[in-house]
C-alpha cells in the first residue's frame, strides 16, 4: 500500500482508480486526477476529511496513530473528546466510558468537555472585552480556521485566537503532572479524536509554535477496544467532572449556548453552508452577528469522519446525555485562568494558495486570461479533465500545470477537425501525381 501525504489525510494510491469523485467535493480544489491517480495539493489541504467519505474505493485515508502507541510513555494520558460519548448507547454511563480508558492502559482520563467550559468562558470574556472585528468565529474546528486561512485569508482578523478545548486540556494536566513530580518525558498525552482536521491540529497546532499534545487517536480506532471493556464493567472508577455545558459542544449549537444572551450568534455546519456565509462576511452583507460557531462536519464533532456513529444519532445521544447533566459555572472549575492565559502566540497566517499570483499586477494579468482560456471551454464542469470545474482548469492552464487539451470535448473538436483537415489533403494531390479515379 502506497501512502503519501504529510497530512492527516492521505491517498492509497493502490486503491485509487481516478474517477473524480472526490474533486467535486473538496472545499479548497485540492485535488486533481493526472494519469489516472489522484493527487493531494499539501498547501491546499485543510484535512477536513470529506474525500474520505465519499471515495468509492476508499483510496483516501486518515493517517492516526494506533492504540499501541501508548505503551511508548509510562504514563500514558488520554485526551477524550465528548463526541465519543455519542457512539455509545445511552444504557453505558460516561463514568463508565471513561473508566474504560484505565483498562486500556492509560493511566489518567481527561475530559476535554472540561476544556469547553473553559472556553465558552474566555469567549464572554473576549466578547466583552475586546474590540475586535464581528462576527467573532470561533477557531474550535481547525478544518474551518484553515478554510479562512486558505480561501478567506481576508477574514482571518474575524477568527478567536484562543486555544481549542483539547489543548486547553493538554496543557493544563501536563503542568499539573510536573508539579506532581512526574518525569515530563514519560508523560505522553493523547487526544481521541473524532476527526482528521484535529489529529493535524493535534501536531501542528494553530497560534502556537510547540504542541502539548504527543499523538491522536481515532476513535473508530479505539472504540471496538473500549466497546469490549465497557460492557462487562461493573463499578467505575471515575466521576465525570464536565457538566452538560461542555460536553454539548459535541453537537452543533454547543458553543453557542455557552454564550451569554446579550450576545447574538450563528451555528452553522457543513461546509457547503459554511463557504455561502463566509463569502457574504466577506461581500460585508452579514451583519448584526456577534459570534459564529462554525463546524466543518454536519452535525458538529458528532458529524465527524472518524466516528463510527450515525451522526444524527450521536447528536441525540448526545442531547439526552445532557439532560441529566447539570450545569456547571466557571467559578465551580478548579483552576482560575482568563483567556490571555490561552491567547495564540502566533497569528493566524495568511496563505494565499489560491490565489494566481502573490503579486497583485501578475495575478490580474493572468486572471484576463483566464477567463479567455474560459471562452474556448464548455463550461460543463464535468471533471473529465481531472479538475474540479471549467475555471479550475483555466487556472491550472495558467499556471503551466496543465493544457487545454486536457479537456475532453476541447480533445474531440480538435481530433475532429485535423480529420476534417486529413480528408481535405487527400483530395488535393499534386497534379503531376495520378488522381484515385485514374487507376
Amino acid at each position: 500500500m502506497a501512502v503519501e501525504s504529510s497530512h492527516s489525510v492521505g491517498l492509497d494510491k493502490d486503491r485509487c482508480v481516478g474517477c473524480t469523485t472526490c474533486i467535486k467535493t473538496c472545499p479548497t480544489q485540492a485535488i486533481r486526477v493526472k494519469k489516472g491517480k489522484a493527487s493531494i495539493m499539501e498547501d491546499r489541504c485543510i484535512d477536513c476529511g470529506e474525500c474520505i467519505r465519499v471515495c468509492p474505493k476508499y483510496a483516501k485515508i486518515a493517517i492516526t496513530q494506533p492504540l499501541e502507541i501508548i505503551r511508548k510513555f509510562r504514563y500514558p494520558v488520554a485526551l477524550v473528546s465528548p463526541s465519543l460519548y455519542g457512539q455509545f448507547p445511552l444504557n453505558i454511563e460516561i463514568d463508565t466510558i471513561l473508566s474504560g480508558f484505565l483498562e486500556l492502559g492509560f493511566k489518567r482520563v481527561i475530559e476535554v468537555a472540561r476544556g469547553a467550559e473553559y472556553l465558552g468562558h474566555f469567549i464572554n470574556e473576549y466578547l466583552e472585552n475586546v474590540p475586535s472585528p464581528r462576527p467573532i468565529i470561533s477557531s474550535v474546528c481547525p478544518a474551518v480556521t484553515r478554510l479562512i486561512r486558505v480561501r478567506f485569508p481576508e477574514l482571518a482578523e474575524h477568527v478567536l485566537p484562543i486555544a481549542q478545548p483539547m489543548e486547553i486540556m493538554a496543557r493544563l494536566v501536563r503542568d499539573r503532572m510536573i508539579r506532581e513530580g512526574y518525569p515530563p518525558d514519560e508523560v505522553g498525552i493523547f487526544y481521541i479524536s473524532p476527526c482528521t482536521a484535529n489529529v493535524t491540529a493535534s501536531r501542528n497546532p494553530i497560534g502556537f509554535e510547540g504542541r502539548e499534545i504527543d499523538g491522536a487517536i481515532a476513535i473508530s480506532e479505539i472504540f471496538w477496544p473500549l466497546y469490549n471493556i465497557v460492557k462487562g464493567l461493573k463499578e467505575s472508577d471515575i466521576i465525570t467532572r464536565a457538566g452538560s455545558q461542555g460536553i454539548r459542544w459535541a453537537a452543533i449549537g454547543g458553543q453557542a449556548k455557552s454564550l451569554d444572551d446579550q450576545y447574538r450568534s450563528l451555528a452553522i455546519d457543513g461546509l457547503d453552508h459554511l463557504i455561502e456565509v463566509l463569502e457574504s462576511l466577506s461581500m460585508g452583507r452579514l451583519h448584526g452577528v456577534d459570534f459564529i460557531e462554525a463546524m466543518a462536519c454536519t452535525g458538529g464533532c458528532v458529524g465527524g469522519p472518524l466516528n463510527i456513529e450515525n451522526p444524527y444519532v450521536a447528536k441525540e445521544i448526545i442531547r439526552q446525555r445532557c439532560k441529566a447533566k447539570i450545569e456547571k459555572p466557571f467559578d465551580e472549575l478548579e483552576d482560575a485562568y482568563n483567556w490571555k492565559d490561552f491567547q495564540w502566540k502566533v497569528p493566524l497566517e495568511r496563505q494565499h494558495s489560491m490565489l494566481l499570483d502573490s503579486k497583485p499586477e501578475v495575478a490580474m494579468l493572468k486572471m484576463e486570461a483566464v477567463d479567455d482560456i474560459l471562452k474556448n471551454l464548455p463550461g460543463m464542469d464535468c471533471g473529465a479533465c481531472g479538475a474540479p470545474n471549467c475555471r479550475a482548469l483555466a487556472e491550472d492552464i495558467v499556471q503551466d500545470q496543465a493544457d487545454q487539451m486536457d479537456c475532453i470535448f476541447v480533445f474531440r473538436e480538435r481530433v475532429a477537425s485535423l480529420a476534417e483537415d486529413m480528408i481535405r489533403l487527400s483530395r488535393k494531390l499534386p497534379m503531376a501525381l495520378p488522381q484515385k479515379d485514374e487507376y
